[in-house]
């Protein structure tokens, strides 16, 4: 792999981590919308607390991922 095509998937590998950080934010967001603003309802607060836990999951595994997906790219795999 030339340094050219090195950089392209570095780059991509960098835009999929925002990718992952965007939604696992939109998801938190949303849930503290429902917990926060909707709250006189137990089926929606659970809800809310279950999309919650889903974003910080997402932001993890998302990380996790890339991190996983940067150590090939410097090994050259």
């Amino acid at each position: 792999m030339n340094e050219l095509d090195k950089l392209r998937t570095v780059l991509a590998n960098e835009r999929t981590v925002l990718a992952y950080i965007r939604t696992a934010l939109s998801v938190f967001v949303a849930g503290l919308a429902g917990v926060r603003l909707l709250n006189d309802s137990p089926v929606i607060t659970a809800l809310g607390w279950g999309s919650m836990a889903a974003g910080l999951v997402i932001l993890f595994w998302g990380l996790v991922h890339c991190w996983i997906i940067a150590r090939k790219i410097d090994q050259g795999i």
